[in-house]
C-alpha cells in the first residue's frame, strides 16, 4: 500500500467537543457516562446511563446559517470534519474541490430524522410525507452534508458495515488515495443515540438501565452495555504531502470472520513490532483471537469505556490511537469508571475489529 498519513483529526464526543478536550479527558481518565432521560413511545421517561456527545461547537468553523439547516448528527460530523481540516492547515476554499474527497462510515444513519420522516408518512399519508426529511434520512446524507460544507466535489462514499463501518471507510479511503482518485480524503464515522433506539435496545436487554453501572465493561462480562454516540473525522493524505503527519497508516485490511487470521496477517505484512493492540466492540476475547493465535505478546486495550459503545465508535478509537502515537502517551482504559493500567507509550498500534456482521477489519498505525 502506498504511504498514507493522518494530518488532522476532529472529534465531537462525550469526552469533549474538540480534539483538545478529548485528549485532556483521555489523559485524566475521565468517565463521561451520566444518567440521561429517554422518552418512550408511551410518553413515560426512563433515566439510564449513557455517553451522550457534547454539543458540537461550530464557532469559527461553520457559518450559522449553514448550521441551522443541519440536524444533530450532520452537525457533529461537519464540525469534526472542519476541526480536522483546521488542524491539518487546509482551507477548502483554496483547494481544487475535485481532489478533495469524503468517505464516511455510519451504521444507522440519521435516526432522529428517519423517525420524523416515518412519522410524517404515518400521520399524513405517503403523498404528504416530507421529501426533505426523506432526503436527510438516507445513510449517504452525512458524507453529502460534509461535502457540501467544505465544497468537496471529489469521491464521495458511505460505508455501513455495522460495527466496522469506520474501519471499512478507512480501508476504502486508503485505497482511493493509492489509486490517486483524490489528494485529500476526509474520512469519518458517526452515529447517534435517540429515544427510540434506546427504548428498543433496553427492551431487548441490549442496553442496561442500571444507574449503578457508570462505564462499559471492556471484558464483556455483562450482556447489556451502556450506549453512546458521537463523531470523529481524520484527514488522510499520501505521504508526499508537505503537511505535518500526526501518524502513518501502514496497512488496512478487511475480510470475513473465517479468514480473520489472514486479515490481521495482511495488516501485519511488512510491518515491524506491534507495541499495542486496540480492539473494537466490547473488547472481548473474541475480538483478540487472531492476534493471539499469531502470538503477538503485546497488551490489548479497548477505550469504549472512555467514550461509549456505538456502531461507529471505532472512529473515536482511531482518534485516540492517533493521539497516543503523535503525543507519545498512553491512555488508561476505563472499566465501570475505574481506570485500568496505562499502556506503555506505543510506536506502532494494531487495531483488531471483529464485527457482529460476519466481517473482520484491521489496520496498523505507526508514529510518523
Amino acid at each position: 500500500m502506498m504511504g498514507v498519513i493522518v494530518t488532522g483529526i476532529g472529534v465531537v464526543s462525550s469526552l469533549g467537543a474538540n480534539p483538545q478536550a478529548f485528549r485532556r479527558a483521555l489523559l485524566a481518565a475521565e468517565c463521561p457516562c451520566r444518567p440521561h432521560p429517554f422518552r418512550r413511545l408511551d410518553g413515560s421517561v426512563v433515566t439510564a446511563p449513557a455517553y451522550i456527545a457534547q454539543p458540537a461547537d461550530a464557532a469559527g468553523l461553520i457559518e450559522p446559517k449553514k448550521l441551522r439547516r443541519m440536524f444533530r448528527l450532520a452537525r457533529m460530523s461537519a464540525v469534526a470534519a472542519r476541526q480536522a481540516l483546521q488542524q491539518a492547515g487546509l482551507d477548502p476554499a483554496g483547494m481544487d474541490p475535485s481532489k478533495l474527497g469524503v468517505v464516511f462510515g455510519t451504521s444507522m444513519g440519521a435516526l432522529e430524522v428517519t423517525q420524523k420522516f416515518v412519522d410524517s408518512w404515518l400521520e399524513q399519508g405517503a403523498q404528504h410525507a416530507s421529501p426533505l426529511q426523506f432526503m436527510n434520512s438516507v445513510h449517504g446524507i452525512l458524507a453529502s452534508q460534509v461535502a457540501l460544507d467544505i465544497n468537496a466535489t471529489g469521491v464521495n462514499l458511505t460505508t455501513a458495515q455495522r460495527d466496522i463501518c469506520f474501519e471499512a471507510a478507512l480501508d476504502t479511503a486508503c485505497s482511493l488515495l493509492e489509486q490517486q482518485r483524490a489528494d485529500v480524503i476526509v474520512v469519518g464515522g458517526a452515529d447517534e443515540l435517540t429515544d427510540l433506539l434506546h427504548e428498543c435496545g433496553s427492551r431487548l436487554h441490549q442496553f442496561t438501565l442500571d444507574l449503578a453501572h457508570r462505564g462499559i465493561d471492556p471484558g464483556g462480562r455483562r450482556g447489556a452495555v451502556i450506549p453512546g454516540d458521537g463523531a470523529a473525522v481524520a484527514v488522510l493524505e499520501r505521504d508526499d504531502s508537505p503537511r505535518v503527519a500526526l501518524a502513518r497508516v501502514e496497512r488496512t485490511a478487511i475480510g470475513r470472520h473465517d479468514v480473520g487470521d489472514e486479515v490481521v496477517s495482511l495488516a501485519m505484512k511488512s510491518v515491524g513490532t506491534i507495541d499495542l493492540v486496540t480492539t473494537a466492540r466490547d473488547g472481548s476475547s473474541r475480538s483478540a483471537v487472531a492476534y493471539k493465535r499469531a502470538q503477538y505478546a503485546v497488551p490489548s486495550v479497548s477505550h469504549l469505556g472512555n467514550f461509549g459503545q456505538y456502531p461507529s465508535a471505532g472512529a473515536q478509537q482511531f482518534a485516540a490511537n492517533v493521539l497516543m502515537l503523535h503525543h507519545s502517551e498512553g491512555y488508561a482504559p476505563l472499566v465501570d469508571s475505574r481506570p485500568g493500567p496505562v499502556p506503555d507509550v506505543p510506536k506502532r498500534i494494531l487495531h483488531d475489529a471483529r464485527s457482529v456482521s460476519g466481517n473482520h477489519a484491521a489496520y496498523v498505525l505507526s508514529r510518523a
